[in-house]
């Protein structure tokens, strides 16, 4: 398998942190998407990350490619339906995925706002509403209970705020206010995981 990445993607970092976590064996190349139509290939889309496997098909996006290391490394991070037990947890772990990758999504619309505009077109309102965007999910996450053992919720959530402090640690101050998530993601980013994915400017 090869998983096509970014060091600084926290999309792809989702995916590195469960090869990690569960000790597979994937090739990962790093690439940049924008422009490149030969990755177009492999992913119609263009986006990062993109999961090859070794009979020619390829997976995308985030989600899927979680879901499938998970299921191919029999890893535990996407909990299953019980019919002997409601809460199994699966329905909270996907909520706090979709939060965390809509956090990653706006934190990229913001930077790609101030990357691809010129000054004079960029829009005050729209950057407003984007930082707006992430401080009510950031509020949200602030009455989460996480769980001890971490689901893909927690670990698309942890690779959301570690891209905050990568790219808008000078817009935002997500952890003022937010103490319970701050004291959480402190712990959270001591996993080797989380420190062997680091992002980082490619």
């Amino acid at each position: 398998m090869k998983l096509y990445s970014n060091p600084a993607s926290p999309f792809a970092r989702k995916a590195r942190v469960i090869i990690h976590e569960l000790g597979l064996k994937v090739d990962i190349e790093n690439i940049s998407a924008r422009g490149n139509m030969e990755f177009r290939k492999v992913n119609p889309l263009g986006k990062i990350p993109a999961l090859a496997l070794n009979d020619g098909s390829v997976l995308f996006d985030s989600p899927v490619i979680c879901e499938y290391l998970n299921h191919h490394g029999g890893g535990k991070f996407f909990p299953g339906n019980n019919i002997f037990r409601q809460n199994s947890g699966r329905w909270k772990s996907l909520v706090l995925q979709a939060l965390g990758d809509g956090i990653m999504e706006t934190s990229l619309a913001r930077v790609y706002e101030e990357r691809l505009r010129q000054p004079e077109h960029r829009s005050g309102e729209i950057v407003q509403y984007q930082l707006g965007s992430i401080a009510t999910a950031l509020d949200a996450l602030e009455r989460v209970t996480f769980a001890a053992d971490p689901t893909i919720g927690e670990i698309t959530v942890g690779c959301a705020l570690g891209y905050l402090d990568f790219r808008l640690a000078a817009d935002l101050d997500w952890r003022a206010g937010r103490p319970r998530l701050a004291q959480w993601y402190a712990k959270f980013a001591e996993y080797p995981s989380m420190k062997a994915t680091v992002p980082t400017a490619p």
